[in-house]
């Protein structure tokens, strides 16, 4: 009777010898064809990445003299540095996710100096106010503020129905990156429940258009449309420029 043929060499893997060479047959494409595959997918999910914009803020503290205003926002009117006889408005925040209303009511109307460092973007600036008496005081030679500097009459342009997003600006304007979006929802949310002005972004022609968002009546943006900010929205109201600032006074959002 002739004997049993005996079962081929069963190639089972042991961590401490080398690979048996049909499991390397069998891996080394597998894992050629993953990296692939892993480096493709990096590259898509990096390109579908929502680029977080050109906004800066600087290290070193600025100072500005000019007047202040506490409604609808906390801003300021400084002398144009390139432009004499002209005034820029520099928007104003506290530390945090809060608007800076509170300490400038008390000097609505005067001029004052101002201390903090500087966030700016799409050429709105903003100012995030020292802590202390050193972050807004009052002018050190107090007298007759110029004409210039106090916040112009609004001029208005008309109704308007535009297509962008509601961002906070204090993020989008250089303290997050990215600053707006779905995934900064949460955050915008409570920076505008705090008080930090509401902006309307509009993507143009190569260029983005910022406008600040009021209410109808021209006071601060009520607190009904906050839950839209980080989606594509579109806004309708009216159009109107106080000085260098584009303003929307928002009858609703689509």
């Amino acid at each position: 009777m002739a004997e049993p043929t005996p079962p081929a060499a069963d190639p089972h893997f042991i961590g401490w010898l080398p690979m048996p060479r049909a499991y390397a047959r069998f891996l080394a494409p597998v894992a050629a064809g993953l990296l692939v595959a892993a480096a493709v997918a990096a590259g898509l999910i990096a390109r579908g990445q929502r680029s977080p914009g050109p906004g800066r803020w600087d290290d070193q503290p600025t100072t500005f003299e000019g007047v202040v205003s506490a409604e609808p926002y906390a801003m300021i009117r400084v002398p144009a540095p390139d432009a004499p006889g002209t005034a820029a408005t520099v928007l104003l925040v506290e530390e945090g996710k809060f608007g800076a209303k509170d300490r400038a009511r008390a000097f609505d109307g005067q001029l004052v100096r101002v201390t903090g460092t500087l966030l700016h973007r799409d050429g709105v600036r903003m100012l995030e106010l020292a802590a202390g008496e050193d972050g807004l005081r009052p002018a050190p030679h107090p007298e007759t503020p110029p004409a210039h500097l106090r916040r112009p009459a609004p001029r208005a342009l008309g109704p308007v129905a535009l297509r962008g997003e509601i961002v906070d600006s204090k993020c989008y304007l250089g303290a997050m990156k990215p600053g707006g979006g779905r995934t900064h929802k949460g955050c915008a949310v409570l920076c505008l429940r705090g008080g930090v002005p509401p902006l309307f972004v509009s993507p143009g022609r190569g260029e983005t258009a910022a406008y600040l968002l009021t209410d109808p009546a021209g006071g601060p943006l009520g607190p009904a449309f906050f839950r839209r900010a980080g989606d594509p929205v579109r806004i309708h109201g009216t159009l109107s420029e106080w000085g260098d600032l584009s303003v929307i006074a928002v009858t609703s959002v689509d």
